[in-house]
């Protein structure tokens, strides 16, 4: 038979007579030992966390710096550099030093602290390998600690420049100086220059590199080429005109290969008809049609092809007259081109001949600035001891706590708790000795299902059956179903939850904090959103408007972009558990604890809690949310109002997750 996890016992009668004063002094010393033990865990527990929790956050700032030296091959002057790097760091820390810099706080940054508490606050840490020095500021107030450790810097670096003025470095500084100073005046240069450039169009000192020489050459050459063309067809007009005169017949080339074909086809018909006339008479030849054929079609080549070469001369002869005026005319617009250009190339070889004095001012600059150079590094290598600081991390002002670790100081004290208590356990059974109870049977009438033993004052004789009566109809208690508590995400953690999360787990999580719940959350197509995507409406028994921020309206119009109006709003359908999946996973990115214990039942209960502690009454829940069971309504009865009842048209809908 099970029994609860709850029973009492009564010893049976010894068999030397039984003491009921003494079981009752057992049962009280047993309960004072519970109280001693949950008593001392819980005052201690208490106590320390009171302590843990209200002790403010330490947040630190932090500056680096790099000393360099020209030198560190020989070891003699690298075991040198260390020393003056730990003579620098316990500089850093003495009270001369520190001093100074409280006087200084307080009069540029009215901050008023004294060398102990900078003292506490300040660190130094360094490096050999690296040749580094870490400066650290501690404290509850991240403001100060980058103010303070800017003017800390700041005070040493001038204090090591004025000891190296005065140990005979200034110059060094001055070489330092006159190149700065030169870079300055050469950047300057090089700005007047390229503006320069820019407005004459000059690419280049050499002067064949720029455009308007190049433009002159070019058309010199183009002249060149197109007089020669003139020249060529005035010879050609002139030798055409001179076989004119001399009676000479004058074919165009292009005429020339139809002319031939024709005066092959005359000279055949020749030759034909002169072998005819040595073989027939004169009159045979009149008489026979073929002949007179012959004859008329030489007559008629004949013709052709003189009015052919007829043609052929005049066209060659106006063919010479054209390429003559093209040849001029060009030679006359290329002289009157290059006679405009060179009155540009005078001018341009003024600018560039000024562009050229720039250019070797700028030469000039860059040679005493590399002279400097040369200088200051040989300056350097002959003070090898002489570090250079350069800082390879500026003061920052800290966004993070460093500590305390609350959770981790939260469970010592819970493990140091238990182990006080336990010891004012041990402490009190040793002091508060039970009396011990008479020798006699061990055996024990169990009474299950009750929390809190009967007290039986006298068990003589007739209470032996009286006890066996009872031990008859004993029953089962009542089994106690623990209730889960559900958890309540802070602001915090939800505007966490939303910052890491993905488009679809906004969706998911926004529309959870607005009072959809999950078989709502399921259902969602795109035509449920009304008014350009800013309301959410719900069909069914539970019929309302969910209002959308524009952050949550923008990614549905992304989501519903290309669907119909009764698709989903998911790529594909989704149960409770892949909500409650996606939850948790961007739990996880979200860095919150305990990410399995989220679901979708825990942000809808932060937004039903949200609802109630803004003074939403109970039944108007559902206007908000939707449906609610009323074991789940009852969750909220305990909710704190600030005494104060509201109707939904006043309340605040729309959780503060983004």
């Amino acid at each position: 038979m099970p029994f609860s996890n709850k029973v009492d016992y009564i010893p049976n009668m010894p068999s030397g007579g039984y003491d009921p004063l003494a079981a009752q002094e057992q049962k009280k010393v047993q309960k004072k030992r519970w109280q001693v033990l949950v008593g001392v865990f819980l005052f201690v527990l208490t106590i320390a966390n009171i302590f843990i929790w209200s002790r403010a956050p330490e947040y630190q700032s932090q500056a680096i710096m790099h000393f360099s030296y020209t030198t560190q091959n020989a070891q003699e002057l690298d075991y040198i550099a260390q020393q003056q790097l730990s003579l620098n760091q316990q500089r850093l820390t003495s009270n001369s030093l520190l001093q100074t810099l409280s006087v200084k706080l307080r009069e540029e940054d009215l901050i008023d602290l004294n060398v102990q508490q900078l003292r506490d606050m300040l660190s130094a840490t360094a490096s050999e390998t690296g040749k580094i020095i870490t400066l650290q500021t501690a404290g509850p107030t991240p403001e100060l600690l980058k103010s303070v450790l800017q003017q800390w810097l700041s005070l040493y670096t001038s204090l090591l420049e004025r000891e190296r003025v005065s140990n005979g470095s200034d110059e060094i500084l001055q070489y330092q100086e006159q190149l700065t100073a030169l870079e300055q005046k050469i950047a300057q240069q090089k700005q007047v220059i390229n503006e320069f450039s820019q407005a004459n169009n000059i690419v280049s000192s050499e002067r064949n590199d720029n455009r308007i020489p190049n433009k002159i050459k070019g058309l010199g050459i183009s002249l060149d080429e197109a007089e020669a063309q003139k020249t060529q067809a005035l010879a050609e007009l002139d030798s055409i005109n001179e076989s004119l005169a001399n009676g000479q017949m004058i074919e165009r080339p292009v005429d020339k290969s139809s002319i031939d074909v024709n005066r092959a086809a005359v000279q055949e018909l020749a030759v034909e008809l002169s072998a005819l006339s040595e073989k027939y008479t004169q009159e045979y030849l009149q008489r026979d049609p073929e002949v007179v054929a012959k004859q008329q079609k030489f007559i008629s080549l004949s013709k052709d092809l003189e009015q052919q070469i007829a043609d052929s001369q005049l066209l060659y002869l106006q063919d010479s007259r054209r390429n003559l005026a093209v040849s001029v005319s060009k030679v006359n617009a290329l002289r009157e081109q290059l006679a405009d250009f060179q009155d540009q190339a005078q001018d341009f070889n003024q600018k560039l001949e000024q562009y050229r004095r720039l250019d070797e001012s700028l030469k000039e600059l860059q040679s005493q600035a590399q002279t400097l150079k040369n200088q200051l590094v040989a300056q350097e290598v002959s003070k090898p001891f002489d570090a250079k600081i350069s800082i390879l991390e500026q003061p920052f002002t800290p966004e993070f706590p460093i500590g305390p670790n609350y959770w981790q100081d939260t469970l010592i004290s819970v493990v140091a708790a238990i182990l006080l208590a336990v010891v004012a356990l041990l402490l009190f059974s040793f002091i508060v000795r039970q009396k011990s109870l008479p020798a006699g049977g061990t055996n024990f009438v169990v009474l299950p299902g009750q929390q809190h033993g009967n007290h039986y004052a006298e068990l003589q004789g007739a209470e032996q059956a009286k006890l066996g009566s009872r031990a008859q109809p004993l029953q089962l208690g009542e089994q106690h179903t623990q209730q889960t508590n559900i958890r309540l995400l802070t602001t915090a953690e939800c505007q966490g939850l939303y910052s890491v999360a993905n488009k679809q787990a906004k969706v998911v999580i926004s529309l959870l904090l607005s009072g959809v719940n999950a078989s709502e959350l399921s259902k969602i197509t795109k035509g449920d959103f009304v008014q350009a995507y800013t309301q959410l409406q719900i069909s069914g028994a539970y019929a309302r408007q969910v209002k959308l921020t524009k952050q949550l309206t923008t990614i549905i119009e992304q989501l519903c972009e290309g669907q119909q109006a009764d698709d989903l709003l998911w790529v594909s359908p989704l149960s409770t558990e892949d909500f409650c999946q996606i939850i948790i996973n961007t739990g996880h990115d979200a860095e919150l604890p305990y990410p399995e214990q989220l679901s979708t039942e825990v942000l809808r209960h932060t937004y039903l809690t949200y609802l109630v502690s803004q003074g939403v009454r109970l039944n108007d829940l559902e206007q908000l949310s939707g449906y609610l069971k009323p074991a789940e309504l009852a969750k909220y009865r305990a909710v704190n109002r600030h005494g104060k009842s509201v109707d939904i048209e006043q309340i605040d809908t729309i959780f503060p997750y983004s």
